[in-house]
């Protein structure tokens, strides 16, 4: 009687751990591509997320995806460094899901010199209905030219 309910027990976790929905970030999308462009807009707390890193300089990076209109978004990065920096790059990522993958649409490019921080804001244009997700990569370097980076990845977005 204790081997059926060990057995029992056993299929039971078995069966839980196997019923997982893997999703992943796919390659960018050749049949859907957007134009992001670099656009100053106001946004909400609702869609904001942050990292905390372990770096020397970059403190913090803070990505915002708020949607602007039916087919329209925005995508703001804010990032922090512990002090001055000879630059901040930032990547803008626009990723659709499609098919349990996050699969890249739209891409754009930020940067400014000689600060400690940054705000910079992109908007994509003509999308379809689907659901969203952003991702922005800060890439600071200093004088000496060392770099480091971090990527702050939104919440969804359904449009």
């Amino acid at each position: 009687m204790k081997i059926k309910r060990y057995v029992a027990i056993i299929l039971t976790m078995a069966i839980l751990f196997v019923q997982v929905i893997p999703v992943s970030a796919g390659e960018t999308s050749k049949t859907e591509w957007y134009e992001m462009v670099e656009e100053e807009f106001d946004v909400g707390e609702e869609y904001t997320t942050s990292a905390v890193p372990y770096t020397q300089y970059l403190v913090d990076v803070m990505t915002t995806l708020a949607k602007q209109s039916s087919s329209k978004v925005g995508i703001r990065a804010d990032v922090y460094c512990s002090t001055v920096v000879k630059s901040i790059s930032i990547k803008f990522y626009l990723q659709k899901l499609s098919g349990g993958n996050w699969v890249t649409v739209a891409t754009g490019n930020a940067s400014v010199s000689g600060v400690s921080s940054t705000g910079r804001s992109v908007t994509v244009s003509g999308l379809s209905s689907g659901t969203y997700r952003a991702k922005a990569k800060a890439t600071v370097t200093d004088k000496y030219g060392y770099s480091e980076s971090l990527t702050s990845i939104t919440g969804s977005l359904s449009i």
